[in-house]
């Protein structure tokens, strides 16, 4: 294949310490301290990860389908083998520099210090950004959230600088979180206000308003469960306003050359402003537009007052509705409120479903040889991808394709799925208490089976083809 001619290359033949039969190459993770080595040089930073079990995103299950896999090379770029024509292809189009490699892509003939530039599930969504260029405006239809804190200045008055910050952040990280899950930007922050954007990479209307809606009620759900905490720790209660909309906005990035941000326009993101700022005259805590509840299919809202709002700078009135959540439960909403619950201590977590699995089969824990607080933490990472995906439908069956090949090799039998899936379901049951019902087992146990479809149709080989096709490359 064509290779990428600017890469950063050896001067001197001998500076590569090239890896060759019987002397490996060193690979040195800079934040994680860790050095692997690699010995066959045919195999991908990626797959050495892999085999090392350093966790390392890789959605679309390292096919080159998504660039979550992304490593930025710190030390011996000479060391890094030229860019292929697909690596190549996606650098160019995200204008990445040459020490930005995909690690499903590259292979290394020498030792190299590198670093993964996405450690987190809540990361991914900012990849978006990438596709936006500099100095091009595109007009885009979007979902729109505006989340703004009530009730919070007594609390600035009467604290100190320190406690406020910190409440701040914890709302911001709980009620942010809800807007990541589901594939949303953190458009920016405005004093105690969040604003999220849905539908960058996507031009499903629908799509881009369900995810919108489940972060919304995600937010007012995450937000119950902080309140429960700063009321003991502050004595406080916040409350929220929330107003979704949908509509066209220019987007690009706009700023000083030197340092220019991502920036929507128009009039859709004003509108989505107005109508959180109904709340307050309303009493209510979520408002949508009826152009939002338009772009859902039929029945999915369910809806509480509906008034005619004259919104500042508006001419006419604006029909609003008061979002209370789905009318037919939803599974993914489901899954994402209780998410919480089995990763607020991910180790005991782990410990309980180890020990259930191990009691309905002793033979599986031959399979579990090395350190198990590890390997606890490998299995909830995998988990929390697999919730992060499901908002990302492209993405999905060949991660877990790719994940079901690789656990063949563990010695994964399909006998051994249900016996997973129902000690996970057990654990949640036991970590959720008196939260738990039937219809959130229903959910997960659906979550559960779509992942294993796809694990099992990786480990009997089918639908391998499908990771060569020309289809769009997503985050």
């Amino acid at each position: 294949m064509k290779a990428n001619t600017n890469f950063l290359a050896a001067n001197n033949p001998e500076d590569t310490a090239a890896c060759t039969p019987g002397q490996a190459c060193k690979v040195e993770y800079s934040a994680l301290r860790q050095t692997i080595l690699i010995e066959d040089p045919n195999m991908t930073l990626l797959e050495a990860a892999v085999k090392n079990r350093i966790p390392h995103m890789q959605e679309c299950g390292g096919n080159g389908r998504c660039t979550t896999c992304r490593v930025k090379i710190l030390e011996g770029h000479q060391n890094v083998a030229p860019r292929n024509e697909l690596e190549s292809r996606l650098a160019k189009l995200r204008g990445w520099d040459p020490s930005v490699r995909l690690a499903c892509q590259t292979k290394v003939i020498g030792p190299v210090k590198l670093e993964r530039q996405i450690k987190t599930f809540s990361e991914i969504s900012r990849l978006q950004e990438e596709m936006v260029k500099s100095g091009k405006g595109e007009e885009k239809e979007l979902a729109i959230l505006f989340c703004d804190m009530r009730n919070f200045t007594p609390f600035v008055e009467g604290n100190m600088a320190y406690d406020v910050v910190h409440i701040l952040n914890r709302f911001f990280s709980a009620l942010g979180e809800a807007i990541l899950m589901n594939n949303g930007l953190i458009y920016q922050y405005v004093g105690d206000e969040i604003v999220g954007v849905f539908g960058l990479d996507s031009s499903d209307k629908m799509h881009s308003c369900l995810a919108a809606m489940r972060a919304a009620l995600g937010m007012k759900a995450a937000l119950e469960v902080l309140n429960q905490d700063i009321r003991k720790e502050f004595g406080i209660h916040i409350e929220v306003g929330i107003g979704v909309h949908f509509g066209p906005v220019i987007v690009g990035k706009v700023g000083h050359p030197s340092h220019q941000q991502f920036g929507i326009i128009g009039d859709a993101a004003n509108v989505a402003s107005r109508v959180q700022s109904a709340n307050k005259d309303l009493q209510t805590t979520i408002l949508a537009t009826d152009n939002f509840l338009c772009q859902l299919p039929r029945g999915t809202a369910k809806v509480g007052r509906a008034e005619k709002v004259h919104l500042k700078g508006k001419g006419g009135a604006t029909q609003l509705f008061e979002l209370t959540g789905f009318r037919k439960e939803d599974d993914l909403f489901l899954v994402q409120k209780t998410t919480g619950a089995l990763f607020s201590d991910e180790g005991a977590f782990a410990h309980e479903f180890y020990a259930r699995l191990f009691a309905a089969a002793p033979e599986a824990q031959q399979m579990f040889q090395g350190n198990m607080e590890r390997q606890g933490y490998l299995m909830g990472h995998m988990l929390k991808g697999a919730i992060y995906a499901l908002s990302r439908p492209r993405n999905v069956a060949l991660g877990f394709r790719e994940l079901g090949r690789r656990h063949v090799h563990y010695g994964v039998r399909e006998e051994h799925y249900l016996l997973v899936r129902s000690a996970l379901i057990d654990t949640l049951k036991a970590r959720l208490k008196e939260d738990y019902s039937d219809r959130i087992r229903v959910a997960w146990e659906r979550m559960f089976d779509l992942a294993f479809k796809f694990m099992k149709e990786g480990a009997s080989g089918k639908n391998r083809t499908e990771a060569v096709k020309k289809e769009p490359v997503s985050v």
